[in-house]
């Protein structure tokens, strides 16, 4: 019997497949174990019998036979030919295999964002007590300034040890940007106004920020082409029963700040949230690389500013501001940004931006636990009311 092609797809699923040279005469054997198999003759012509089938099939060039089962396959060489064998069974455990490597990405994808959430709610939470106490002993724009320089000269370091280019003169550009929005005006400004406001009054005022977001990309997304995703309107509800919170917390908190320079917080979740919306489109470094340029760029911006207004250090920092400085370095600074890096370009805004929300929580329970502050009824109100504006955050499409 002869037969032009028994496997319609053969061609193509013979390619990478074992190819074998059989002189006439020639036999090649194969145990077959149940699992698939294709076999094609891609020169010459040859014979094959498999142990239990009911009919011999001879193979000229081009011809491809196919099949599964048990037992065993004989091949003979009717004159001198090329025989290509592919293991069925081999393809489908690889393409198993490649299923399941998807389906670990997915699911790394997937714990990275909670990882990342955790940091930024825990972390970043703690960072207004942390930064109280660094301004005990150092001025703020100095205490800024070598915190992000330090932390961006480290990560930078790790980084070009581990082979990642340095950033191109392009992108240093567009990392001295977004550096100067987020950590100049949006960290820097906090960083003031912490002179003369609690560490719970400067998250509570912070987490408006995800409004000012939410603002900013809907006119965004007006003024032409959809460059930045419209927000929904379940993102709108969660976003206002946040902010709703935070302002009960407020309220009910009886912060107040006495100081004029107080005020300038009220900029830094505006500047905030215009910095996280460009750093979307902007030409940055790939991965942790972008943080780190945007911290060595930003720093040097903030000890600019330090030497400008003239700040001094009255004595030696305190071992309990470098401490705190140090945990600001590490945590706050590399952690803390390679996080919210990450959920910018992996989560919708309004995902990333949830720990505005969650901070001031954060704040105020270890204000209660390590600073002595009282909370009042009302705290623990606005607590709940902030955690289900997180929530419906998290759950809104469009």
């Amino acid at each position: 019997m002869k037969l032009t092609s028994l496997v319609p797809d053969a061609q193509a699923r013979v390619r990478g497949a074992s190819h074998i040279e059989l002189g006439k005469g020639g036999l090649w054997t194969h145990r077959l174990r149940g699992g698939p198999l294709v076999l094609s003759c891609t020169a010459g012509a040859v014979w094959v019998t498999r142990e239990g089938a009911l009919d011999d099939v001879v193979l000229e060039a081009g011809a491809s036979y196919g099949g599964e089962g048990r037992g065993l396959l004989v091949v003979e060489a009717l004159e001198p030919a090329q025989i290509a064998v592919a293991d069925g069974a081999e393809r489908t455990a690889r393409a198993a295999l490649e299923r399941a490597r998807a389906a670990l990405q997915e699911a790394r994808g997937s714990w990275l964002v909670l990882l990342s959430l955790a940091a930024l709610y825990l972390v970043w939470g703690s960072t207004y007590l942390a930064v109280s106490v660094a301004l005990e002993t150092l001025p703020p724009f100095l205490l800024a300034g070598v915190r992000f320089v330090t932390a961006g000269a480290l990560l930078y370091g790790v980084l070009r040890l581990r082979g990642v280019p340095r950033p191109t003169l392009r992108q240093w550009g567009a990392a001295a940007r977004v550096g100067v929005l987020l950590l100049v005006a949006g960290n820097g400004l906090v960083v003031v106004a912490q002179q003369w406001v609690s560490s719970g009054v400067a998250a509570v005022v912070v987490s408006t920020m995800p409004l000012w977001l939410a603002l900013f990309t809907t006119l965004r997304a007006a003024r032409g082409p959809r460059s930045a995703p419209e927000v929904s309107r379940g993102e709108w509800v969660g976003l206002l029963v946040g902010f709703a919170g935070a302002a009960l917390l407020h309220l009910g908190g009886a912060l107040h700040a006495e100081h004029a320079g107080a005020l300038l917080i009220v900029l830094a979740p505006v500047a905030w949230a215009l910095g996280s919306l460009y750093s979307r489109t902007t030409p940055l470094p790939e991965g942790p690389m972008a943080v780190a340029a945007e911290m060595l760029a930003g720093g040097a911006v903030m000890l600019g500013i330090s030497a400008v207004v003239g700040e001094r250090l009255a004595a030696a920092p305190s071992s309990r501001s470098l401490l705190a400085l140090a945990y600001l370095v590490v945590f706050g600074s590399i952690v803390g940004l390679s996080a919210y890096t990450y959920l910018l370009r992996n989560t919708r805004p309004a995902i990333a931006t949830s720990y505005a929300y969650v901070n001031p929580i954060i704040a105020i329970a270890l204000g209660v636990l390590l600073g002595g502050e009282r909370a009042s009824a009302a705290t623990w109100v606005a607590a709940a009311v902030i955690g289900a504006g997180v929530v419906i955050v998290s759950k809104a499409r469009h």
